[in-house]
């Protein structure tokens, strides 16, 4: 009971936290697509309920579909959009709550989910410390927390990734759990075209469980219910949530797997570079985890690893080994998630939310190498002097606990502009600009400046409104802008009528100041906003 009561009141904190974080966190360019087409999904799903419409081709190509490959956002799997319009007929539409948060708290509750399933799967395999540890250090993760907070797919897709390892690593001791680990691998399918890669981490480990349990002939059979729930379930799982699959599903398949392998390219700033088009680095995953992951938190994975290496070589001669193997499934989880990213061709553009599954894997090192460093401490104060057990525990606990809380400190730094913080190996903030590393993307930070806007033009005004033109009207509706500040439309035309320009800072938006420049003959923007002394945001008013 205990056990279960901590990781549920772990899994709330988690959801409180981010939906508390989320009020301050500007509106991404991608969350104005998805919620609209939340609003439509949730629609047209109410409406099959109610009977207002049946199912038929031209009913779901008018909600789901199109001729364009990103009509109705077709291009993206539904689960989550689902899940945002619903929540915002339920929390908006009945309950008063504002659409914008509304539309957030899937995400905020998909994160819950996962605190409460590292706690778990800790719990059952290095003991409780260890999973209190593990599921903190996954809250106070700067980066994942700000996706958390977003009406998007890449902090869910962690969640429905490690739900799919948690159900796979369960299933390999009981029976009832297959068919699991299919549903659930079909909502990660359901959620982002990176649950595709999930088999090749659960394959590897499959082959090498029954290798070692029955060489050769235990390769495909020791737990072929397993293959089939993947193979059957998954697919089937997807296909139902999904009704723009119901007609012509392997053409519709076809084009959504089409669009992301021919994804386009978007700028990115790396290590001093703009970057839109291959080949990238190879080690673009590898240094922005290092410059985005708390530094107490790397210190603590780093000595996990060497906890479970030493473990590893230790039970070499250990006749009752854990046959499950879960270290080596966490590493092959956090390889797969990684591993395209190193080809040099995968699309980098949006940094580490990419790669977030295989963050849980860090933590969960972290957690391991947190409390053995704890223990040992303790271990060295006990041989001097005889200590309650209390006391040893309380001992544990604050060690710990101060690892944690600098994990948690610069967590706190990096809200809410998470995208330009970098952590103190980086040099913070202004240090991640001095090495040429990405400031921002998605046109969020523009929410700081929102205030100052109609204070700069009280009349009204047309705004050049740049990255945040997608979330212009969201700001308005949500009564964050007055309505009389217009968007003055794209590129160059919107600034020449415009009377105020905003200019959200990455590199190769530098143009943007030159042509404000040139038509508003000045180059005094009247307001900077920054972060930790790093410019993110500039307005200019014309004279």
């Amino acid at each position: 009971m205990r056990d279960r009561i901590t990781g549920i009141a772990l899994a709330l904190l988690t959801v409180i936290v981010v939906m508390i974080s989320q009020r301050d966190v500007g509106i991404a360019r991608d969350e104005a697509v998805y919620m609209g087409a939340g609003t439509k999904y949730a629609d047209w799903w109410l409406g099959l309920v109610t009977f207002d419409h049946g199912i038929s081709k031209d009913s779901i190509t008018k909600s789901w579909g199109g001729k364009s490959p990103t009509d109705n956002n077709r291009e993206h799997p539904p689960l989550m959009k689902t899940l945002f319009g619903l929540s915002e007929k339920l929390l908006h539409d009945k309950l008063g709550v504002d659409a914008v948060t509304a539309y957030r708290f899937p995400s905020a509750v998909m994160h819950g989910v996962l605190v409460f399933l590292v706690f778990w799967f800790v719990l059952g395999l290095w003991g409780f410390a260890e999973g209190i540890a593990a599921a903190l250090f996954v809250l106070f993760l700067p980066r994942a927390l700000f996706h958390a907070g977003l009406a998007c797919f890449d902090a869910p897709i962690m969640t429905l990734w490690f739900a799919t390892v948690f159900a796979y690593f369960r299933a390999l001791q009981s029976k009832g759990w297959p068919w699991y680990v299919g549903v659930v691998f079909g909502l990660a399918l359901a959620t982002k075209h990176n649950a595709l890669l999930l088999p090749f981490a659960l394959g590897v480990h499959y082959l090498v469980l029954g290798y070692r349990e029955d060489k050769w002939r235990g390769l495909l059979a020791h737990r072929w219910r397993l293959i089939v729930c993947v193979a059957v379930l998954g697919p089937i799982t997807l296909f139902v949530v999904w009704p723009w699959l119901w007609f012509q599903p392997f053409s519709h398949l076809g084009d959504w797997l089409s669009f992301h392998l021919k994804h386009v390219h978007y700028n990115f700033e790396y290590l001093g570079d703009n970057w839109n088009a291959p080949r990238f680095p190879w080690h673009v995953a590898l240094v922005t985890t290092l410059l985005t992951v708390p530094v107490a938190t790397l210190a603590a994975a780093a000595t996990g690893a060497a906890v479970w290496i030493a473990r590893a070589v230790k039970k070499l001669h250990d006749p009752a080994p854990d046959k499950r193997m879960p270290v080596l499934l966490l590493v092959l989880s956090a390889a797969a998630s990684m591993g395209p990213f190193f080809l040099g061709s995968t699309p980098i553009f949006g940094a580490e939310k990419h790669w977030m599954p295989a963050l849980p894997t860090l933590c969960i090192a972290a957690a391991v190498g947190v409390v053995w460093a704890a223990k040992t401490a303790l271990a060295i104060l006990s041989a001097k002097r005889t200590l309650a057990h209390r006391v040893q525990q309380a001992l544990v606990g604050s060690i710990a606990g101060i690892v944690l809380l600098a994990a948690a400190t610069e967590t706190r730094a990096a809200h809410p502009y998470a995208l330009t913080w970098y952590n103190a190996l980086a040099g913070g903030a202004p240090g991640g600009a001095d090495l040429g590393m990405n400031r921002q993307f998605w046109g969020v930070a523009v929410r700081g400046v929102l205030p100052d806007l109609a204070r700069l033009a009280p009349g009204g005004a047309q705004v050049y409104t740049h990255d945040a033109a997608p979330a212009w009207g969201y700001y308005v509706r949500e009564k964050l802008l007055p309505g009389n500040l217009k968007d003055a439309g794209w590129e160059q035309m919107g600034i020449d009528r415009s009377q105020l320009a905003i200019v959200i800072h990455e590199k190769h938006f530098n143009r943007h100041d030159y042509m404000i420049w040139q038509t508003y003959k000045t180059v005094q923007p009247v307001l900077v906003l920054r972060s930790d002394g790093v410019p993110i945001v500039s307005v200019y008013k014309r004279p």
